[in-house]
């Protein structure tokens, strides 16, 4: 039995409605649920998500928009097109790279290059989407943590649009990250550990003050968000991937993706489901570590603690809650979870700037050297069609909060 029930769901729920049909469910039990606000299931503890009509979708007028979140209306939680915000994201080009197939021996390599999103990460589509959502279900006070990314995405955001207050969460170690001046509605507190205490204390600050908690992996905004990078890439494409790529540290935009292929596997926009590739750095790769164990989950020995590589944006040593969903998607679609090295992180980040001329951060890379690396073993066939998510780009020098406040984490918290 798949420990997620997304194909269960999606045919569970094609109805032939004649209005568009977001159903909340739990795709770990299937239970259903009314309040739309909740990210896990009360029964459970398992991830919500929205389950759309896809004989709905199938017959709906989808909209030919430069703005992706009404383009694919159809399939993303807002329920009235008025209360889409678009903040730019969205639009990256998917392109094949003939000059870097030739130099690693695929020709049918394909780059969606999210760094041309405004913030120069994938993440700006959770912000998107999630001020969207949120603001639809009456939502103004978020509490969230990141390694950098989407607490930026989500600190531009609230800049931009009025009415929202976000409290921001980081370890020390990650501050310089966060890329967003100082601003009234924009909170900013330094834990001393890493990401996963991060989420917690915000977490526990969201249920004292009022807050709503925003959820991190269990966010389905987020999930819904990034899945959208790859039905661009899907519709980009002359060819349905046979391998998908991309580097993980909870894993939510994998997760996403997975949904969104499935969707429009059902829908007929792909002819098969494809692979899907979670791919680490070796310095922080539990997610790998356990499933080369064939680990249903992650244990204590696969935590990485005060975890430390040149990809800050996937350094999550202990990915405990997200593992299993990982897990199942890269073993339901005949994938794979693997680690590369920092040296061949670093080779594969040269190569696409040098060859392609794309700068990319160093998650990005993680993904490109997965590729290199598993056409080089044989695991991926040299005739195969595959789609790396290049998740962000170098972001220039950009302001950083100055006004940060030391916040006391708890025993929970840790």
């Amino acid at each position: 039995m798949p420990f997620v029930k997304y194909a269960e769901l999606i045919d569970s729920y094609a109805r032939g409605s004649s209005e568009k049909v977001i159903h909340h469910c739990c795709i770990r039990c299937g239970k259903e649920s009314d309040d739309p606000t909740l990210n896990r299931c009360p029964e459970c503890s398992g991830a919500m998500d929205a389950i759309y009509d896809l004989d709905y979708a199938a017959q709906a007028e989808w909209e030919d928009s430069p703005n992706p979140l009404l383009r694919y209306f159809p399939l993303i939680p807002v329920r009235d097109p008025k209360n889409v915000v678009w903040l730019g994201d969205g639009n990256s080009p998917c392109i094949q790279s003939h000059k870097l197939g030739a130099e690693i021996g695929l020709p049918g390599l394909f780059l969606k290059d999210e760094s041309f999103n405004p913030t120069r990460s994938t993440k700006d589509r959770i912000a998107s989407m999630g001020i969207s959502r949120f603001g639809e279900l009456g939502i103004r006070k978020l509490a969230l943590a990141s390694t950098g990314n989407s607490s930026t995405s989500y600190g531009r955001a609230v800049q931009v649009v009025p009415g929202f207050e976000a409290h921001i969460f980081a370890g020390r170690a990650f501050v310089h990250r966060l890329n967003y001046g100082d601003h009234p509605r924009v909170k900013t507190y330094a834990i001393d550990g890493e990401f996963a205490t991060a989420g917690n204390a915000a977490q526990r600050y969201a249920e004292e003050n009022g807050l709503f908690s925003e959820g991190g992996f269990f966010s389905l905004s987020r999930r819904e968000g990034l899945k959208l990078a790859y039905l661009e890439a899907f519709d980009a494409m002359p060819v349905t991937p046979d391998y998908v790529f991309q580097a993980v540290s909870s894993g939510m935009g994998l997760l996403g993706a997975y949904k969104g292929a499935l969707e429009y596997l059902k829908l007929g926009r792909l002819s098969k489901l494809p692979r899907f590739m979670a791919m680490q750095q070796a310095s922080c790769a539990p997610m790998a570590h356990a499933y080369a164990e064939d680990s249903e989950t992650i244990q204590d020995r696969h935590i990485v603690k005060n975890p430390k590589g040149p990809a800050y944006a996937i350094l999550r040593g202990n990915p405990t809650p997200s593992y299993p969903y990982i897990r199942d998607v890269a073993k339901e679609s005949g994938g794979d979870i693997r680690a590369v090295t920092t040296e061949e992180i670093e080779q594969a980040k040269d190569l696409l700037r040098t060859v392609e001329g794309i700068e990319v951060c160093h998650a990005a890379a993680t993904a490109f050297a997965g590729v290199i690396a598993a056409v080089a073993d044989g695991r991926v066939p040299s005739d195969a069609n595959v789609l790396v998510n290049l998740t962000g780009g170098v972001r220039p020098h950009l302001p950083s909060p100055s006004q940060v406040i030391d916040f006391e984490i708890a025993e929970a918290d840790l």
